[in-house]
């Protein structure tokens, strides 16, 4: 009997799934997190006031006396004089980031932040749009066209030749078959005695030569698995049944 413990399924799956969607999805994310950071620059909430604005436009100079820097140096008076600024909201940045939504009285963005903010706004809107074709686009596009006609294009060309002349080269049949992971060739689930075995369309390795073409399948092929009474498993209802009707010319 055949053990039925396969090895791991480890394949090119996650690579492919990794590759197609996870690394283009973290450019694009990291794209609108760049975008948004650099938008919301410099995180402190603070804007100027703007003029005209007598509640928020105070005067703000100070004078102190004996004012000892950290050096030890000490000053008779130093006197400061700084700009007014006033809370604002740095954190209502739309999608895609534009400087338009800072509003006029709440504008923390210099000249050239606000032109770069722009290009990195609409490059990570176009990215995710891109993201979104690649993703749906063409499932979409089946759908719709399938809707008003038919979307099946046959390949290839009529190459003149009958399907007995290329059995084992060109030709081959469904032949029931199961593809478990861990096993070398696939898993046959049917008899096999009345095809020609090239039709299968793989071969086992063989350490004797001498063993008849279909014999030598035996240890890929179910049917075998399942005890029998007679010498053949011919006609057991349990696998799916393989018959091939060659032309007679081909028996010559």
């Amino acid at each position: 009997m055949r053990a039925w413990q396969t090895n791991p399924s480890i394949g090119p799956e996650t690579s492919r799934f990794s590759r197609r969607y996870f690394t283009t999805a973290a450019i694009v994310i990291g794209a609108i997190s760049a975008a948004t950071v650099y938008a919301n620059f410099p995180f402190t909430n603070l804007c100027n006031c703007p003029d005209g604005d007598d509640k928020c436009a105070v005067d703000v100079s100070q004078m102190y006396s004996n004012v000892t820097l950290l050096s030890g140096e000490r000053l008779e008076s130093v006197a400061t004089s700084a700009v007014a600024l006033k809370f604002c909201n740095q954190a209502k940045v739309s999608f895609p980031p534009d400087p338009e939504h800072q509003g006029f009285d709440n504008i923390w963005m210099t000249k050239s932040q606000e032109k770069l903010t722009t290009i990195y706004g609409w490059i990570s809107f176009v990215l995710l749009v891109l993201f979104a074709a690649g993703l749906f686009g063409h499932r979409v596009t089946t759908f719709l066209l399938s809707l008003w006609k038919g979307i099946y294009e046959p390949s290839g060309f009529d190459q003149q030749k009958d399907f007995t002349d290329g059995i084992g080269v060109d030709s081959f049949a469904y032949v029931p078959q199961l593809k478990e992971p861990g096993f070398t060739f696939p898993l046959l689930a049917c008899d096999i005695s009345k095809i020609n075995s090239d039709l299968i369309g793989w071969k086992p390795l063989l350490s004797d030569k001498k063993i008849e073409s279909h014999r030598s399948y035996e240890s890929c092929n179910l049917i075998f698995d399942v005890p029998f009474e007679n010498d053949s498993p011919v006609d057991r209802p349990v696998f799916s049944i393989v018959r091939q009707w060659a032309p007679r010319w081909s028996n010559k």
